[in-house]
């Protein structure tokens, strides 16, 4: 070797054997040491150990703990013999650097190679699945009945039995993880929180609450991501009292110095409208967590305080906060609910001519899109929707068709509720739309068509719900809805605000 190790991976006497280099190995990987990958195979290839699968393998983990995929990928191919563990660590270090379809690949070459899989490699698997854009089910399933065949034979760790149940509340079937959750023996913290976060995400807040409870009575100790997920929540429903309830759990359980929950709080704060309180946790933060002043942007543009949310996105990079594609989008939607053109128009091209790189994405040119329609500038908007780069999007054809019924342009309007049903015609709102804009020029013949369109495919709008929250729970109110027992009370305390109103 033309090159010494260090005191850490040499040992006594510089005498290599298959132990000590062994211990080498394993030294190198804990520290993710990238520049001994190389001298260690040569010391491997130079006393014929290569062939040794253990070896092997443990050089192929270092090289893969060192980001160093291709070199493992051909350490890999080279070995004579692969056993479970070799193809294991491929797969998991794989699905640890993103690369979740090559994961997927290896495992499928590993069943094919007559090797059986074992529980880390199916995890490993079954994380790929949950982290592809819109899920990898079909494999995800595949997967997961084989685990249901391992029952037979093996009782099956709970971290692949989290691994199935994260899988399907990624992969938006939350059904399917509720009757996994409904079986599992062994419900630890973390299966609490995936059933939790799959429910938040697929829409289900009060379900998620009501897990939390349930988590609380089996006497399972919430951690930062439990607390963080039961805020988001609150914040979905807009549940104050609660949300400040969990605040104070978290200031007297010692969890406010973690990031997730500061971050959850300052947006639930917000979606309750209490923008002041949100700015009070991100003030006591003192923190220069990116996500943490992207949600503090966000919470003072929907709130019209457009000027604060613009000096915060400027301060960022003075205090090396980067700028990235989720802030800008932040910044220009708060331009947006405050109708600053010419600033929302500054920010748009710095994204392509400032000192930084930002990826532009359709929801960018959305924001924008939305700026312009809410100010009015309807054929400027339709003019920059045709000429984006991508193929239209779903958010701006809404944008400009909301605009266009606020303003009473009900030729643009068409156009846009035509394109949103090319789109997105499985969209029910979009149907309706079309129908609302030609019923507006007071076109029936057009009209009673898109109706009995709508009639004969079964098309609904859900009616329009409110959440009130009082001091004795939070009152759900559905349009048309004639069951509220105090509805005649209701209506009367209604038109006497009418009056008032009026007066």
């Amino acid at each position: 070797m033309s090159r010494r190790c260090p005191s850490w991976l040499s040992p006594v006497g510089e005498r290599w054997d298959a132990a000590s280099l062994t211990g080498a190995l394993k030294a190198a990987g804990a520290r993710r040491s990238a520049p001994h990958v190389v001298p260690l195979h040569a010391v491997l290839l130079k006393l014929g150990l290569s062939a040794y699968t253990i070896l092997a393998t443990s050089l192929a983990h270092l090289a893969l703990r060192c980001g160093l995929l291709e070199y493992a990928r051909e350490l890999f191919d080279e070995m004579p013999h692969r056993d479970v563990v070799s193809w294991t660590s491929l797969i998991t270090g794989h699905a640890h650097h993103g690369l979740y379809y090559d994961s997927l690949a290896l495992i499928h070459r590993m069943v094919s190679s007559g090797v059986a899989p074992n529980g880390y490699s199916m995890s490993s698997a079954l994380l790929a699945c949950a982290s592809i854009d819109r899920g990898a089910l079909a494999y995800g399933m595949e997967i997961h009945a084989r685990i249901v065949k391992m029952c037979l034979d093996e009782l099956v760790d709970a971290v692949v039995e989290n691994g199935v149940l994260n899988m399907y509340s990624k992969c938006g079937k939350v059904n399917y993880a509720t009757r996994l959750f409904g079986v599992m023996l062994v419900k630890d913290i973390v299966a609490w929180n995936s059933m939790m976060a799959g429910c938040l995400r697929s829409g289900q807040a009060e379900e998620a609450l009501g897990l939390f409870v349930s988590m609380v009575s089996c006497g399972v100790g919430g951690n930062d991501f439990s607390y963080a997920i039961f805020a988001d929540a609150c914040g979905e429903l807009a549940l104050l009292m609660q949300g400040m309830q969990i605040h104070a759990k978290v200031i007297r359980g010692g969890f406010v110095l973690y990031v997730v929950i500061r971050n959850s709080l300052v947006d639930m704060y917000a979606k309750c409208g209490c923008v002041d309180s949100a700015e009070l946790v991100f003030n006591d933060a003192m923190s220069s967590d990116a996500v943490l002043w992207i949600t503090m942007i966000s919470a003072y543009g929907k709130f019209g305080r457009v000027y604060d949310a613009i000096s915060m996105f400027d301060r960022m990079p003075k205090l090396g906060i980067k700028q990235d594609g989720v802030a800008y989008l932040a910044v220009l939607s708060a331009c947006s609910h405050s109708g600053l053109v010419k600033e929302g128009w500054n920010y748009f091209k710095l994204m392509f001519h400032g000192p930084n790189s930002v990826k532009i994405e359709p929801k960018h040119y959305g924001c924008m899109a939305d700026l312009l329609c809410r100010s009015g500038y309807l054929e400027e908007a339709l003019d920059f929707i045709r000429n984006m780069p991508f193929d239209s999007s779903v958010a701006a054809w809404s944008a400009l068709l909301n605009s266009c019924r606020i303003h009473g342009n009900a030729k643009l309007g068409q156009l846009a509720a035509s394109r949103l049903l090319q789109l997105d015609p499985n969209n029910h709102s979009n149907w309706v739309a079309l129908s609302n804009v030609h019923a507006s020029e007071i076109n029936w013949h057009d009209t009673l068509m898109i109706r009995e369109s709508m009639s004969s495919e079964c098309v609904k709008k859900e009616p329009g719900c409110s959440c009130v929250e009082l001091h004795d729970g939070v009152h759900v109110f559905l349009m048309v809805d004639q069951s509220h027992p105090e509805l005649v009370h209701l209506l009367q305390a209604l038109d006497s605000l009418k009056e008032d109103i009026y007066c």
